[in-house]
């Protein structure tokens, strides 16, 4: 059976063959972005890294005329260890509940401190996520700009209560000099004021630090084909208007425009609105 040319560009526009096409690759595209973010067996994930913390620490110290802070191993073991105890013991607090400190895991791991912060974070999906609770809350964000701090120190553990979280410990600091401070209890005062908490249990689960570069790949591919879908169907669409519109063609347009948003949707969708969608509360 012959069609003319505008018969066939109708045949390609009804198709439910296009259609299916066009919902797989919205599919497809909230898969590949939950891959990168690391869905795991549960509806709750984190995807929160010593690294990217960091950076985005010092990225805004940087847009503030701040020096940059340099990771330090000691204080990398003292986050760790308060971690453990938090989780061990069942708190999440900078207190724990037989009285101790922040500033008592410092000295356990060997930090000398003159000055010292501690942030804490729990229930929440993605370090980027993390960086802006505690850069919107005034209290963190002093820590986060203190231009005393010279060194930072992360630890990242999951096992927090039943549904075991994921907990964050960061600790700002900078060493104490050879000569003592001429009035101790003064620094200390003023240390407990640097002090900023985070605190919202949620369900969660550790994901180490890995490569998602061959997704963020796999996201242009799919962003390519999408686009193109966009761009045959709505000629194809106007092909049909231009050269043979009917009254009849009208159901047909409201199938295309029903298409396009969907494809539109494929488009625009990313991970900031995956993790927007992901029920999970935050209190800081």
């Amino acid at each position: 059976m012959d069609y003319t040319f505008q018969e066939l560009d109708q045949k390609f526009l009804k198709s439910n063959f296009l259609l299916y096409c066009v919902v797989l690759l919205l599919i497809v595209k909230i898969a590949v972005i939950g891959v990168s973010v690391n869905f795991p067996k549960n509806i709750f994930f984190a995807d929160i890294t010593k690294s990217a913390l960091t950076n985005f620490i010092n990225q805004g110290r940087a847009d503030s005329g701040l020096r940059p802070l340099a990771e330090n191993q000691t204080l990398d073991k003292a986050a760790e260890l308060k971690a453990q105890d938090m989780i061990q013991k069942g708190y999440f607090s900078h207190q724990s509940p037989e009285g101790t400190t922040p500033w008592f895991w410092f000295k356990t791991a060997g930090y000398n401190y003159k000055y010292a912060g501690e942030n804490l974070a729990i229930g929440f999906i993605d370090s980027k996520e993390v960086y802006n609770a505690w850069y919107n809350s005034a209290s963190h964000r002093e820590n986060i700009l203190n231009p005393n701090y010279k060194e930072i120190g992360t630890a990242i553990l999951s096992g927090f209560g039943e549904n075991k979280a994921v907990i964050v410990v960061q600790l700002f600091g900078s060493v104490e000099s050879a000569k003592a401070p001429a009035n101790p209890a003064k620094t200390t005062e003023q240390i407990e004021q640097n002090v900023a908490e985070n605190a919202q249990p949620e369900n969660s689960q550790l994901i180490l630090s890995q490569s998602t570069q061959a997704m963020y790949n796999y996201e242009w591919i799919l962003q390519n084909i999408i686009y193109g879908f966009m761009v045959v169907i709505g000629s194809t669409l106007l092909l049909n208007i231009f050269i043979n519109f009917s009254v009849q063609r009208k159901g047909l347009i409201l199938r295309v425009v029903i298409i396009m948003a969907l494809l539109f949707s494929a488009a625009v969708i990313n991970k900031d609105i995956i993790v927007q969608i992901i029920p999970h509360t935050i209190t800081i």
